[in-house]
């Protein structure tokens, strides 16, 4: 399991935990023999700006919840099922042209704001 995983876990559980770092060598020690696939809600905000929209994070949830519900168990979540669905349910608005440009020289990700204003 990846250090940041592992530690985004210890970070969640901080206000219950005695000892945070005692938890972190025991998730280490349990993760050790073992692999997990982890997609968040970055990895889809990611796949909304490579096909030019900005979802609220509201929208990437549901993505998420929706693929990790209904996803092939024999093949996995593959990146194309995570474009497809954004495309097949046409969630997300446009990118602005700034937004694209900062997206695919920068790499900074435009998520669309729940109470955004349209003019």
């Amino acid at each position: 399991m990846h250090d940041y995983i592992i530690e985004a876990m210890v970070k969640a559980l901080k206000p219950v935990l005695k000892n945070p770092a005692k938890a972190k060598q025991i998730l280490d020690r349990f993760w050790s023999d073992k692999m997990a696939l982890v997609w968040d809600v970055q990895d889809v905000h990611t796949a909304a700006n490579e096909r030019e929209v900005a979802l609220t994070n509201q929208q990437a949830i549901k993505v998420l919840q929706e693929l990790h519900h209904y996803h092939n168990k024999q093949t996995g979540l593959q990146w194309k099922d995570v474009t497809c669905y954004i495309e097949e349910y046409a969630l997300g608005r446009k990118l602005t042209k700034a937004e694209l440009k900062r997206f695919v020289e920068k790499n900074i990700l435009t998520i669309e704001r729940k109470n955004r204003k349209r003019q």
